[in-house]
């Protein structure tokens, strides 16, 4: 394809079978001007609607169906839940000598575990409770 000869048959068979230009309309640049100057109205009269639409909005909320005015309550409201939830979270000050007594009652009651055994400082008063007594009022019932 880069020889000189297909070259220029290609020019050749292009010159001759190229399409004619068709003629241009003689009032071409008048409607293109007019079309101009619509589209200018027509803009000017959207940035009119689009002013007088931001003038309308400033005066509406933001968020549809919530008014204006019970913004401030509700951000005052929102700092109080804050506030007050922070102040749940943040664990109250022992004072050292109730950590101290905590610490001596922890102590103590797992060295008396570890001590006692099972069964020697058990009164029988308080093993009752492992000996169910079954009496006709806590059988199930049986369907024949």
């Amino acid at each position: 394809m880069n020889n000189q000869s297909s070259d220029q048959e290609l020019v050749n068979f292009l010159k001759q079978y190229r399409p004619n230009l068709p003629e241009a309309a003689p009032d071409l640049e008048l409607k293109i001007l007019a079309t101009i100057e619509r589209n200018e109205e027509v803009e000017k009269k959207q940035n009119y609607l689009e002013k007088v639409r931001y003038i309308a909005s400033n005066n509406r909320s933001i968020i549809p169906g919530f008014p204006q005015w019970a913004f401030p309550p509700a951000i005052a409201a929102t700092l109080i839940v804050f506030w007050s939830g922070y102040r749940l979270l943040v664990p109250a000050q022992f004072n050292p000598d109730e950590g101290a007594h905590l610490e001596a009652f922890l102590v103590n009651n797992w060295e008396d575990v570890l001590q006692d055994s099972h069964g020697e400082n058990m009164s029988g008063a308080q093993t009752d409770w492992f000996n169910f007594a079954v009496t006709a009022d806590s059988e199930p019932p049986t369907t024949n």
